[in-house]
């Protein structure tokens, strides 16, 4: 198992802190979750699909646009199609950001326009990309899909549907219960979720996994302590928290967030960046890049479970080590799925399944609060698998009935 803080680009960052403070900064850089290429267009591709079978099904279609900065006259938005403030809409769509192979930097947009443009040519039957005004009607599309790698204060978002919300043709379709709005990301921050779900357009969101945040991921002693550092380094800046305070801790392949802390993206004041401009120009990444990564890390520390990576690779340990990672979190007073995917790095419908058969384990109260049941067999099982190494398949590890496969 690698991490960040053990490659030549972490190593040289590493370089900028005082010696008693790299401890620290290692232990900040390795809790960030890293996505690779391959991970995050695999997941985009598979939620995406599930909107297409869905179309299909229907017998409907559906528009994708990348999230994008729209125009704006101050600070008045502007109507996502020009010119059709009033009036009926036509003409045709706003060009996504072209991928150049010349291009080192092609941003998120880059990357989430090439992805959708390679999914439309597989299902040209139900998926359009960008649309225009003419084909949303001619094609009679149903449902408006914003894609985004991620969501940090959801601004970019709510323009984006407030853009849209402004095209006349679009409030007559919304009037007649025509077309509905979903925005689609990989990951977000759970109070950027909450700023685009209050647009009058009413979206629903989807997204794979929640966003770790500082505030989140560290308690106590030691999250005073990150704080101190990254308000540290690099000296003076706005945002040392990143934009907003966010303290987001995700990277991908092809980039940081702006609601990163500085630490990691900043070159103020002479400081060495690891991600110079938030672009992610490391070979390593996508190397190191392994969600389940996570995983085996808190399965060690968390629950003494000094194999994970063996059990994690079975159906009914994986399931095991989830419901024990859960439930540590729940103990520490998290209740909703997006903070404990966020705790946890684990996708949101693992951690949804995992609270469906705590609670009717008799683990989890009505309020999502470990009962006195589920305090003991959290006590007992990370007792019991901590005594020693676990290799599966073991007819010997203790499973409740509720959580054996039918």
């Amino acid at each position: 198992m690698s991490f960040l803080s053990s490659s030549d680009a972490g190593k040289t960052w590493l370089l900028n802190f005082d010696e008693t403070d790299r401890p620290l900064a290692s232990k900040l850089l390795d809790s960030l979750l890293l996505v690779g290429a391959s991970e995050f267009s695999a997941t985009m591709i598979r939620m995406l699909t599930a909107l297409a079978n869905n179309a299909r099904e229907a017998k409907e279609c559906i528009a994708l646009y990348a999230e994008r900065e729209v125009a704006a006259v101050g600070r008045e938005i502007q109507p996502y199609f020009l010119g059709s403030g009033s009036g009926r809409a036509t003409g045709p769509g706003v060009a996504p950001v072209a991928v150049s192979s010349k291009k080192q930097d092609v941003g998120s947009e880059g990357i989430v326009a090439a992805l959708i443009s390679k999914f439309r040519y597989a299902n040209p039957d139900v998926v359009l990309s960008h649309p225009g005004p003419d084909d949303l009607r001619q094609r009679r599309v149903r449902k408006i899909v914003i894609v985004t790698d991620f969501i940090g204060s959801g601004g970019r978002i709510y323009e984006m549907l407030e853009a849209f919300a402004k095209v006349a043709s679009i409030q007559s379709w919304r009037s007649y219960g025509l077309l509905s709005f979903e925005v689609v990301s990989y990951s977000a921050a759970e109070h950027g979720v909450r700023a685009v779900k209050q647009h009058r357009l009413q979206p629903k969101v989807t997204i794979h996994a929640a966003c770790p945040v500082v505030d989140e991921a560290f308690v106590g002693a030691e999250l005073a302590a990150i704080r101190t550092i990254c308000g540290k380094y690099p000296r003076k800046a706005k945002w040392p928290m990143g934009f907003g305070a966010t303290g987001s801790m995700i990277a991908f392949s092809h980039g940081i967030p702006n609601n990163a802390p500085a630490i990691f993206h900043s070159s103020l004041n002479g400081w060495r960046p690891l991600f110079r401009g938030r672009s992610t120009h490391m070979t390593e990444l996508d190397q190191i890049a392994d969600t389940s990564d996570h995983v085996v890390q808190q399965s060690a520390e968390l629950l003494g479970v000094r194999n994970a990576r063996r059990i994690l690779s079975s159906a009914s340990g994986e399931l095991w080590t989830h419901c024990m990672l859960v439930l540590l979190a729940v103990k520490s007073g998290l209740r909703s799925a997006e903070k404990l995917s966020a705790r946890t790095k684990l996708p949101i419908a693992s951690v949804a399944e995992v609270l469906a058969i705590a609670a009717t384990a008799g683990w989890l109260s009505p309020t999502g609060g470990l009962t006195i049941l589920g305090r003991r067999e959290l006590r007992w099982q990370t007792r019991w698998h901590g005594a020693a190494d676990i290799a599966l398949p073991n007819p010997d590890i203790y499973f409740p009935t509720q959580l054996r496969a039918p």
